[in-house]
């Protein structure tokens, strides 16, 4: 357990943040585009005196107290932030695995300032810009929405756990599980390394599911490379691509959530927790239009499927003779988050059914 003093300092800020006057309101392709539909409910809170919000949807109500619940279960969205699809493939998943009256499943919504606009969402609403809350950035302030704060979305959901984790409210959790597809699978495979919540909250058992994420955050500077001899880990020649171990794709400039958390911890954190990593096996499009193509992406691979490979093989470089995390394929599903929660590989890993 790694104890860093300003991981703590930072876990008591969310925490607060958790605390703070709660407001709550009911209001496959991952091509970036405004969003058809909006989450129904708003979790709110208030820093400063100011209050902000950001959209969810649930299957029961966050602010009450429900002692039938055991597990909570939050699915992070693609790049087109269809946080209602999400839910509702995520809710049949939950039906299908006969656990709805102890499973609290919640789809977060992280908005741009369009999608905002387009449904008229007041002006506390949080928002970001080229989908950068999928890597853990800060939300961002405009001339028509002004924000005197801004916050990561990766903070975003620790306060969401944290307030899901108050004993009044649902005392028999137990469990919390973090999935994410496309997108929401490079959220959650950049956000189980930096979380501090499992270290803080020891009575509850964590675990990660990735799915599909166009790129990883390589823990040094090596990437995949074919040979005769079979695949090897070096450092590539980065000739016109000074900038492949940058973060998001790996571990150099990281941005301020992250660096509060430091290279080192970030690698025994992510070495150390449970995570899962589940691969469509027809998601081989080359020519996606959500596929990282930059000279950094394309040094891990070059679909998803391959680059999810690569990369759990390169994890087992950090192994001593035990596999470091776990590997499933879902046969004859391409880049599909309705399919990929709902296979038999997620429904394990989720509900260990």
């Amino acid at each position: 357990m790694f104890r860093n003093p300003k991981i703590m300092k930072s876990l008591l800020q969310i925490l607060l943040l958790s605390i703070f006057i709660p407001i709550f309101g009911n209001a496959q392709d991952e091509k970036p585009q405004a969003i058809e539909r909006a989450c129904p409910n708003v979790f709110s809170f208030n820093k400063n005196k100011q209050i902000y919000s950001f959209r969810y949807a649930s299957n029961h109500p966050i602010a009450e107290q429900n002692d039938k619940i055991k597990h909570l279960v939050i699915y992070i969205h693609g790049a087109r932030r269809n946080g209602l699809d999400y839910y509702e493939w995520g809710e049949k998943a939950v039906n299908a695995a006969k656990k709805t009256d102890e499973t609290l499943f919640i789809s977060p919504q992280f908005n741009s300032e369009k999608d905002l606009e387009d449904h008229k969402h007041n002006s506390n609403h949080l928002f970001w810009t080229n989908n950068n809350w999928r890597v853990g950035d800060e939300s961002v302030s405009s001339k028509n929405r002004k924000m005197e704060e801004s916050f990561s979305s990766f903070s975003l959901i620790d306060s969401m756990i944290a307030r899901a984790c108050n004993k009044k409210l649902f005392p028999k959790l137990k469990k919390i599980t973090i999935v994410g597809h496309s997108a929401g699978g490079q959220f959650v495979s950049r956000y189980v390394g930096m979380t501090p919540m499992p270290n803080i909250l020891t009575k509850y058992n964590f675990n990660f599911i990735v799915m599909n994420p166009s790129s990883y955050m390589y823990l040094d500077d090596r990437r995949p490379v074919k040979t005769e001899m079979g695949l090897n880990f070096v450092k590539p020649d980065t000739t016109g691509c000074s900038s492949f171990n940058d973060y998001p794709r790996g571990m150099e400039k990281l941005n301020p959530y992250a660096a509060k958390i430091g290279v080192e911890t970030i690698k025994q954190q992510f070495l150390n927790r449970d995570i899962a990593f589940i691969l469509g096996e027809k998601d081989v499009n080359m020519n996606d239009s959500s596929l990282d193509k930059s000279c950094g992406g394309n040094l891990q691979g070059r679909f998803r499927l391959e680059r999810g490979q690569f990369f759990y093989e390169y994890l087992q470089l950090y192994s001593n003779k035990k596999k470091i995390h776990q590997i499933e394929t879902v046969p004859n599903v391409a880049h599909d988050g309705d399919k990929m929660v709902n296979s038999k590989a997620a429904l394990w890993f989720m509900f260990r059914i």
